[in-house]
């Protein structure tokens, strides 16, 4: 029997206001990457983000990142219009299946100006 794929990688588009159109062009990204990697997550999976940020040299404090890093998991909850909102699409991963959020400040810029990288993976506990 192969092993399951678990690992994808998605470009986390531009950040632009309002919110919660940015959480729909987030899940949008990441439904795509599983797609195109035949990736699925069962309930059970114990999973981890890693958040690569490209700041360059726009200055974000840290209550933006705070509120990126929430906006990124509540659009991988299908939680589009926040926590309170009955407005919902199609989760593809829960907030109890995240174990580990590692974020990471890049002063890089890539071409087409994204906000970042989003992979999600198996989480492995560390010694």
């Amino acid at each position: 029997m192969a092993k399951r794929r678990f690992t994808i990688t998605a470009t986390l588009p531009a950040y632009a206001p309002p919110r919660n159109e940015w959480r729909r062009r987030v899940h949008a990204a990441v439904l795509e990457a599983q797609t195109f990697r035949g990736v699925g997550y069962r309930e059970g999976d114990q999973l981890e983000l890693r958040v690569a940020l490209h700041l360059g040299a726009r200055a974000l404090d840290v209550h933006e990142l705070d509120e990126r890093v929430k906006d990124i998991v509540d659009a991988l909850e299908g939680r589009i219009a926040g926590r309170r909102s009955r407005r919902r699409i199609a989760p593809i991963v829960s907030a109890g299946q995240v174990r580990r959020i590692v974020l990471e400040k890049d002063p890089g810029v890539p071409r087409g100006r994204p906000l970042g990288v989003l992979t999600i993976a198996r989480y492995r506990r560390r010694a």
